[in-house]
């Protein structure tokens, strides 16, 4: 029955992985066979492995790799076998916006010979400014056309121009204003009348004798605003002499280099932490001993060349531990041995490696215990091999585990590996996911 459920519980983890990897990986090119393709670049900053190649503005393919060739980049990438990339085609590095994220565009070209595997396209950085400058000679038309339709309205060739109509109903507006004007002369008189007393109201309020008056008051906040000045201007001066300590701050010039070299050196840690890339994966499964198993990992890189390991791992039972207990009656010796196996245990990784091309080497605590780790990885296949030596349990010796990863679509992978190869031997078998910074990107970008 405990392994039904286990069953149960691994088609469901496997169910929601292969929903949230479609979710996540909606963007990319999707199944089907590859063929691969190579080009070089005078830069290839902001171009990543997996970024995302377009035909027509429809993702198309990715990137397998970037290598240094020489002062260039060698980019090596693949295109789905159903799209025909003939001779005469080009790869342009396109952005997202004027300022976005960069992926490669592909122009088909007009021969109908298609290009054969490995072969070079000729490549050009697209920055945009022509087709800002395509869209100015539009706009540009556009105002023509609307400056030729002014000039037709304003001085038609047939037809009464609209000024002169405009002309005339301004003066049967003057005569009406007159016809007003003669009908409302006593209101108008008032209105006179009122505008005299706002005229002496005004001259009272800047009557200079007042002391009340508005004229007065501004004199008073002139007088202060003098008074502020002069202020300001003695603390500048005192500024230019050096004293206090904004003065010392502009003055001397050992504590301008200090502060220099301090917004260096965060501008450095921002650089790094921008440089960081990260790779997170999951798996869960069983173990012909041990039950269910369910490990998960988080690669750090703060340099291409070192990483950090992070991870926890679980499984329904532990490894057996034995207990060998003597006890003498009468002068006589007799043993028990007793086996013992810990329920739902949790170990964790805490690891520091590095790497060499497609090697990785690693060492530290292996599911809470000191061991070293090999990898290697297959970069066009997505596959990895994996070797470790460790020991997380008492008096049984050292445990060697070998197994392998493989990229059955996507991020989605199958692990298979042996357990106790030189003591008592087991298998497991697990499924999961692993993902890259890009596509922890990815699934950021789709949630944003």
């Amino acid at each position: 029955m405990n392994e039904f459920r286990v069953g149960l519980l691994a088609l469901a983890t496997m169910a929601a992985v292969v929903y949230m990897s479609i979710k996540v990986t909606s963007n990319q090119s999707g199944f089907g066979e590859y063929v691969s393709y190579r080009t070089i670049v005078e830069d290839a900053s902001g171009i990543f492995p997996k970024t995302p190649i377009k035909v027509a503005g429809i993702n198309a393919g990715r990137i397998n790799s970037i290598e240094l060739q020489g002062n260039s980049a060698l980019i090596t990438f693949e295109i789905l076998k159903r799209v025909k990339i003939t001779e005469g085609s080009r790869l342009k590095v396109k952005t997202v916006g004027f300022l976005g994220d960069k992926y490669l565009e592909i122009n088909v070209g007009d021969s109908g010979v298609q290009l054969s595997s490995k072969a070079f396209l000729e490549s050009e950085i697209g920055g945009g400014i022509e087709d800002l400058a395509k869209d100015a000679v539009e706009v540009l038309k556009d105002v023509k056309k609307i400056t030729e339709g002014l000039r037709k309205s304003l001085a038609p060739v047939n037809g009464v121009s609209p000024l002169k109509a405009i002309l005339d109903n301004m003066k049967e507006a003057t005569a009406a204003m007159k016809r007003v004007m003669n009908n409302n002369e006593d209101k108008i008189n008032k209105m006179i009348t009122n505008f005299k007393n706002l005229s002496q109201s005004l001259q009272d309020e800047f009557d200079r004798k007042n002391e009340k008056s508005t004229l007065v008051a501004l004199k008073k906040l002139l007088d202060n605003a003098k008074q502020a000045t002069a202020d300001m201007a003695t603390i500048m001066a005192n500024l230019k002499k050096g004293k206090g300590t904004m003065g010392k701050l502009l003055v001397e010039e050992e504590i301008a280099d200090q502060i220099t070299e301090t917004m260096a050196g965060v501008q450095k840690i921002v650089n790094k932490v921008d440089a960081i890339r990260t790779e997170l994966s999951f798996f869960s499964g069983s173990n012909t001993v041990s039950g269910s198993e369910t490990q998960a990992d988080l690669l750090i890189f703060p340099a291409p060349e070192r990483f950090y390991q992070l991870g926890l791992a679980t499984s329904r039972f532990g490894p057996e531990s034995e207990k060998l207990t003597e006890t003498e009656v009468n002068g006589e010796v007799t043993s028990e041995l007793e086996r013992t196996r810990q329920k739902d245990t949790y170990r964790f990784n805490v690891q520091v490696g590095r790497r060499l091309h497609d090697w990785s080497f690693r060492g530290g605590l292996i599911e809470t215990s000191g061991g070293l780790g090999v990898d290697y990885d297959f970069n066009k296949s997505g596959a990895r091999m994996t070797f470790e030596v460790f020991d997380y349990r008492e008096n049984l010796g050292p445990n060697y585990r070998l197994g392998t990863q493989i990229r059955l679509w996507n991020v989605f992978y199958g692990k298979l590996y042996g357990e106790d190869l030189a003591a008592n031997p087991s298998a497991t078998i697990q499924a999961g996911f692993r993902f890259n910074d890009e596509d922890l990107k990815g699934l950021i970008g789709f949630f944003l």
